[in-house]
């Protein structure tokens, strides 16, 4: 036996807890972040068309392509969610979800007016040049 006083330690941390607290601060970014305004969107948006259809209202003949915007909205709430997390600086992933947003929402607009890929191909290649040209002048 030893006459040194016993000292109790802490337990370790419940590593279910903390993983618990992860989730919940995620899911509150998510929600200042927009997400479930953007998905609420999309949903009645897209109840909208198919009630218009329903009720035979008429659609234009490529409606569908509406679809392609729901990867580019989220491109765009991705963009804002990753410069307002930079403090307002215009980063690498802000450019990437901004470009690539302007290149969804190009295509699902020249689907939706029927618009001749063939001709229009190239603006995707001027934006692409004007976000490279763009990042360099921002790293300065």
């Amino acid at each position: 036996m030893t006459d040194q006083p016993q000292t109790l330690q802490e337990p370790p941390p419940d590593w279910r807890e903390q993983r618990r607290e992860e989730r919940h601060q995620r899911r509150e970014m998510r929600w200042k972040d927009g997400g479930a305004w953007i998905g609420g969107g999309i949903l009645i948006l897209l109840g909208a068309v198919f009630l218009a259809q329903n009720l035979g209202a008429p659609l234009p003949r490529n409606w569908w392509a509406v679809f392609i915007l729901i990867p580019a909205f989220a491109s765009f709430s991705s963009a804002w969610s990753l410069y307002r997390r930079a403090g307002g600086q215009m980063t690498g992933g802000v450019r990437g979800g901004i470009v690539g947003g302007c290149i969804l929402a190009l295509l699902a607009v020249s689907f939706f007016f029927g618009l001749d890929w063939g001709r229009f191909w190239p603006v995707i290649l001027i934006l692409v040049g004007a976000a490279v040209m763009v990042g360099g002048v921002w790293r300065r």
